[in-house]
């Protein structure tokens, strides 16, 4: 599995690697060419110029030696006057071989002209020297021989001129040569640079890409029917890795699913055979009750009151399961129209008012006046508000408080809320009891299956709203839930 998984990065690393090493060896390639060459020009001027100056100088020795010996008439001059006409021949072929050009050879050729006549002259008055017939006229013309000599040397000082400004310009042209190199080496870096982005383009980030699209907008029970064509080894086994995955999940959605559907359409069984049961029970006590010969007292009354009080409790719990097996089916929806909040809490503390009076506890309905109707399926609120209420009583010691209401948020849309003296619940238990959980706390205070605030949650969130609670462990709690105000016409669809 190694090979494969690696393959296209060693093939990104390899073509990227030939792709720079070609176009950096092209460039010093061409910049070896070229400074070999202008190494070479820069060689021919630099050692000409280096050679003018000694030619020079000899020449120069030769004029001295020449006035020396006719001054003096001593032999050792004319050993001097040869031995750097030697040296400065010697350097004259120098030049003559460094020289590139037919015009810096006539400068040359000039130079040399000018130098044979001079030696020709000179000679002459030398010979004259040796003879004694030099007198000091004659001394005083050949002591301008040395004007030849200049004139000789004039060519020279063109010519070094010349290489100078060749030096200058060859310079120049190095300089040149080493930025196009480095030009052509920064062209293929950003080559392979441009290369590399297109491959991970093509075959990396833009698959990823996709495939992070596909994953965002896929959801459980769609089947996984994404493909990456022409996508990296890497890529292509990721994505089928996620499609495997994705299989996985949908046949274990699928299997929850049904599950769900058959623990919902147990819980609706349930909870009819257990509603049909509380009917009968509770029709057989009412019976009973109006049967008597008398009207109850007493303890007789006391166990009237306990049956009736059980069965409403018995038929909270029961219409709650029942209810979240029809939202478990999707057997129940909510309508939202024009809901008349007093109401639906009035409704709800009717039907639960055996239950806290038979606790003694203290009931206080806190609705304003004039209270503004909110938009919302008035029969679902009565489920939440009934449910609420419950979960207060039997939460809520004896001779407890209990209060329900409706208030105003600051931007005019109203929250009803449900509070109570109860039990209270601790900050990290407020998820786990809306999704069915009971806490210790709650199980030790009262007996039930922990599904009224599941419902309750589930109903709000097809409202679009959710339920907040507050409060503290032994200090009681607040739940509470905002609705959006009723701004349409007013309508005789009202929740009676």
């Amino acid at each position: 599995m190694t090979a494969p998984r690696h393959r296209s990065q060693l093939a990104a690393v390899a073509g990227l690697f030939l792709l720079y090493g070609g176009g950096s060896g092209a460039a010093f390639l061409l910049q070896n060419r070229g400074h070999a060459r202008l190494e070479a020009q820069f060689h021919e001027s630099l050692a000409v110029l280096s050679t003018l100056p000694r030619l020079r100088d000899r020449l120069q020795r030769v004029d001295q030696a020449t006035g020396r010996y006719l001054l003096t008439g001593q032999r050792s001059w004319i050993d001097r006057r040869d031995e750097a006409l030697e040296e400065a021949r010697a350097y004259q072929r120098e030049l003559s071989d460094a020289l590139d050009g037919a015009e810096e050879r006539a400068w040359l050729d000039a130079m040399d002209k000018s130098l044979t006549g001079y030696l020709a002259e000179s000679s002459q008055w030398m010979s004259r020297r040796r003879a004694g017939r030099l007198s000091p006229a004659d001394a005083a013309r050949a002591a301008r021989l040395g004007r030849g000599l200049a004139t000789a040397a004039e060519p020279l000082s063109e010519l070094g001129e010349r290489k100078a400004a060749q030096l200058r310009d060859r310079r120049v042209e190095l300089e040149r040569a080493s930025r196009r190199t480095m030009e052509l080496i920064l062209l293929a870096g950003a080559g392979a640079a441009a290369a590399a982005a297109l491959f991970l383009s093509r075959f990396m980030t833009g698959p990823v890409a996709a495939l992070r699209e596909q994953a965002r907008g896929w959801t459980l029970g769609r089947p996984w029917d994404f493909a990456t064509p022409g996508a990296s080894p890497e890529v292509a086994d990721l994505s089928k890795t996620m499609r495997e995955m994705a299989e996985r999940l949908n046949e274990q959605f699928a299997r929850e699913a049904e599950l769900g559907r058959l623990k919902g359409s147990l819980v609706s069984m349930a909870s009819h055979e257990f509603n049909n049961a509380l009917s009968v029970l509770g029709g057989t006590t009412n019976l009973l009750k109006v049967t008597e010969a008398s009207i109850p007292s007493g303890t007789r009354a006391n166990y009237y009151e306990v049956i009736e009080t059980n069965l409403r409790a018995l038929a909270l719990a029961v219409s709650s399961l029942l209810d979240l097996g029809r939202l478990e089916d999707g057997r129940f929806a909510v309508h939202p129209r024009r809901a008349e909040l007093r109401r639906v809490l009035v409704d709800a503390a009717k039907a639960l008012r055996p239950l806290y009076e038979h606790k003694g506890q203290t009931f206080t309905l806190d609705v304003p006046s004039e209270m503004v109707p909110a938009r919302a399926d008035p029969e679902a609120l009565l489920m939440v508000a009934t449910n609420l209420l419950g979960n207060a009583i039997k939460y809520t010691p004896d001779g407890g408080r209990i209060s329900a209401g409706v208030a105003l948020d600051p931007d005019g849309r109203p929250r009803v809320f449900v509070s109570d003296s109860g039990i209270g619940v601790a900050p990290e238990d407020r998820k786990r009891i809306l999704e069915g959980h009971r806490t210790a706390e709650g199980r030790k205070a009262a007996p039930g299956f922990g599904v009224g605030l599941t419902l309750v949650k589930r109903v709000l969130d097809a409202h679009g709203t959710a339920l907040e609670i507050d409060g503290a462990p032994g200090q009681g709690s607040r739940f509470s839930f905002v609705l959006p105000r009723w701004d349409g016409p007013s309508e005789t669809d009202l929740f009676v």
